[in-house]
């Protein structure tokens, strides 16, 4: 069966830093505003005058894992996310073109500005 989640489109997306600070992400349109799982990144559509995020920030960032498929980094945009505060809370993710369930766990990397002035949470 094809999958339903094989969109790329994209849409502004707002991320929350640790700080509290709101910037305009790209965020894959076809997860973050599913009905079901949207939620579960946390985040919502950003405003015109939304920053973008400053050259080298990464975002914070769970594992995810489904049995026999390669692991996913998923992006939580809020630190309220689910995936981001409740390790095994699932997601639908496209996998060649087949909707695959993907399971959040512990591993998390905080937020980090990679340059002078490093900032990164905990």
């Amino acid at each position: 069966m094809a999958s339903t989640k094989a969109d790329k489109n994209r849409v502004a997306w707002k991320y929350t830093d640790h700080l509290a600070n709101e910037y305009a992400i790209s965020a894959p349109a076809v997860y973050v505003l599913d009905g079901v799982d949207g939620a579960k990144y946390g985040g919502g559509a950003a405003a015109a005058t939304d920053l973008a995020l400053p050259g080298g920030f990464r975002p914070r960032r769970v594992r995810c894992i489904s049995a026999g498929k390669p692991d996913r980094w998923l992006i939580a945009y809020t630190e309220a996310a689910a995936l981001w505060t409740t390790p095994g809370t699932t997601v639908t993710r496209d996998v060649n073109g087949v909707d695959t369930v993907y399971t959040s766990t512990a591993d998390a990397l905080g937020e980090k500005l990679n340059r002078a002035g490093t900032r990164q949470s905990a």
